[in-house]
């Protein structure tokens, strides 16, 4: 089922004239992943509240927050969680298609297509001024992206 001859120029020269494609995906799991990080950071502070409330002894405002604020934030959360999810399959299907130009299987492609995301980068330990140009360049790719949405 191999290629026998995938090689790495193979894969460069697949990968580089779908940067596009591979760019578009990748920015849209790195939102999503912003958009789980602040939703569990909703998330979060509607439990605190909920923990003040319990050490306070305002049982009837606990219960409230937890129809109100902690249903919302959880369900947030859980929207969010899905738009993720629906971001990695469209991730593993770019994989997918790469592995059939390359024809070779899923694994074979994998290693080729990872080095190219973006978002599977480790977290790097950043100082301020690093996390602002990084801020600054995510927002460009942001406006970018929201000015040319995918068909």
């Amino acid at each position: 089922m191999t290629k026998p001859n995938t090689t790495h120029a193979d894969a460069d020269a697949i990968l580089t004239a779908r940067t596009a494609e591979l760019e578009a995906i990748d920015d849209t799991v790195m939102c999503e992943v912003a958009g789980v990080a602040q939703a569990a950071d909703d998330l979060r502070k509607s439990l605190d509240v909920l923990n003040g409330l319990l050490d306070q002894r305002e049982f009837e405002k606990a219960a409230a927050l937890g129809y109100r604020d902690i249903a919302s934030a959880f369900i947030f959360l859980q929207r969010t969680l899905g738009g993720l999810l629906s971001a990695d399959l469209s991730r593993h299907e770019f994989t997918s298609t790469i592995a059939q130009a390359l024809n070779c299987t899923f694994e074979e492609a994998e290693p080729y297509v990872d080095a190219r995301w973006q978002c599977l980068k480790p977290k790097p330990h950043l100082t301020d001024e690093e996390r602002a140009t990084i801020k600054a360049e995510f927002e460009v790719r942001f406006r970018k992206m929201a000015s040319n949405p995918p068909s």
